[in-house]
């Protein structure tokens, strides 16, 4: 009876000091897809069964049958949530996106309906700008008044925290698992959320699947870390 309650209250002890540990939220978002990369992306969510967030761009979406596939993977995906990352993707001509504000806009509400996406939260491309609550962030003069014209008509624009870089060359990423999940722990020791920016074409191979796993398994460690959806982003 003894070693009974000598365990319960341990049990006990224990589980108040879990319940202590503040909740930390990490918001993983992939850019750009659907593109070579995705498929993986997909299948690593539905294996690991946690959330995460995807910026779509609706010319990828029509470019091919097998793109329009991994869309459709996304779609079907319950773990997975699409959000707005532009029809064009800017062309990758920023400057001249960012120049015509009623341009980008149109862009923005062409891709919302071309891919029937369900919330009006954005994130533009090429540009960390910020715009949901009272979190309001420039990235430099190009890009403010789009930013700004969105805002008024309803959309919430979401830029990122940490990125996981890739290589231009090839989309190899650029820092490994560990260096990703020592900066992840660092930035959320002094702080409750995190948006945590990737590619879809970073995990094309299954080596690099393999890494998207691992590091969510070296996340899942921490008990008080959760993976949410953009959409739940504090708003205050």
């Amino acid at each position: 009876m003894k070693i009974t309650l000598f365990a319960i209250t341990c049990l006990l002890l224990f589980s108040s000091f879990n319940s202590k540990l503040p909740i930390k939220y990490i918001y993983l978002t992939f850019d750009d897809g659907p593109l070579k990369g995705s498929e993986n992306i997909d299948s690593v969510v539905l294996a690991e069964r946690l959330k995460i967030s995807v910026f779509l761009v609706g010319e990828h979406v029509e470019e091919s049958r097998k793109f329009m596939g991994y869309y459709n993977m996304y779609e079907q995906n319950p773990f997975i949530e699409s959000y707005n990352h532009s029809f064009t993707h800017a062309h990758n001509k920023y400057k001249e996106f960012y120049s015509n504000a009623q341009n980008v806009l149109a862009d923005i509400q062409k891709n919302e309906q071309a891919l029937h996406l369900h919330f009006k939260i954005v994130r533009l491309p090429g540009r960390n700008i910020w715009r949901i609550g009272s979190r309001v962030k420039d990235d430099g003069p190009s890009g403010k008044a789009a930013a700004d014209l969105l805002a008024a008509n309803g959309f919430s624009l979401i830029g990122w925290d940490l990125e996981w870089q890739h290589k231009d060359a090839d989309a190899t990423p650029i820092q490994t698992v560990d260096q990703m999940t020592r900066e992840i722990e660092t930035r959320l020791a002094t702080g409750d959320h995190l948006v945590v920016l990737l590619h879809d074409e970073m995990f094309q191979k299954k080596w690099e699947e393999s890494e998207l796993h691992q590091l969510i398994d070296n996340l899942r460690k921490h008990e008080n870390y959760v993976f949410e959806h953009v959409r739940f982003y504090p708003r205050k």
